[in-house]
């Protein structure tokens, strides 16, 4: 490969990263230098350029990037770990969704299967229904996936571990996985320590998850977090913080209205 071709791969590839600047001090050192019998480019280079570029666009830059996301996180400290890895399910099937819209069918399925056991504890029902996303089509046809693709999730995060996440992205520049964290995932960062792991039990809910969610597809976000208690789970607690005459009391309002019910 020729110099000039060289440094048209170089400026087009730092063009697509939006390097403007970075671009034209190329560009401008390259003119300097091109009337030099010295200036010599090892076609070596160019290779690196090329495969590097590809690397980043093709199928492969998702499951590199999931998977030293996912080792990151298992590695970090337990104190925040129960926090960070509430990160990876929604970044996982970004990823294989993502893989399906570009047209990747096999990589997606080969992405899925890597790394499906991961989630199956707490999402199977989920990863059941993305099991039947196979094209590019299904993304649009399945009410479940389009909802998905449309929607965020929100994780509740303490602020120390928002910012690991954050020097993780940057100092290993996981552009991929930074796209996908941003666009599809809302932090509610709070200050102070983490939150208990016991926390952790009911941290999910997609939309489209139930009939109920799946008709408000634009509607809703995604609540990923601690959820509030059910209607049933307040009436059990109340119940349990009467005290016994209390109790005796509303049974015998019951027995009474029973009564006169009866007659």
């Amino acid at each position: 490969m020729e110099e000039d071709e060289v440094i048209k791969v170089v400026v087009a590839y730092l063009k697509k990263k939006g390097m403007t600047a970075t671009e034209l001090a190329f560009q401008a050192e390259q003119s300097r230098n091109s009337s030099s019998s010295a200036s010599k480019t090892d076609p070596d280079i160019a290779k690196q350029i090329l495969s590097f570029s590809e690397s980043e666009n093709g199928p492969t830059r998702y499951q590199d990037g999931y998977s030293k996301l996912r080792s990151w996180t298992y590695s970090s400290l337990d104190l925040y770990k129960h926090e960070l890895l509430r990160v990876l399910y929604p970044v996982f099937i970004h990823c294989f969704m993502d893989l399906v819209a570009k047209g990747y069918s096999q990589e997606a399925r080969t992405f899925f299967n890597s790394f499906r056991e991961d989630h199956e504890l707490l999402h199977l029902r989920d990863l059941q229904k993305l099991e039947g996303v196979l094209c590019p089509s299904h993304l649009e046809e399945m009410e479940f996936a389009h909802s998905l693709r449309q929607s965020k999730v929100n994780i509740k995060i303490c602020q120390y571990s928002y910012e690991l996440l954050l020097q993780y992205l940057h100092k290993t520049q996981s552009i991929t996985m930074l796209g996908i964290i941003n666009e599809h995932i809302n932090f509610q960062v709070s200050p102070g320590q983490p939150s208990s792991i016991s926390d952790d039990a009911d941290a999910v809910i997609l939309v489209g998850s139930s009939q109920d969610t799946a008709k408000q597809i634009n509607e809703k976000e995604i609540h990923w977090g601690l959820l509030e208690d059910s209607i049933e789970d307040r009436l059990e607690k109340a119940g349990g913080l009467m005290s016994d005459s209390e109790k005796i009391e509303g049974e015998k309002e019951v027995e009474l209205d029973e009564n006169k019910v009866i007659h």
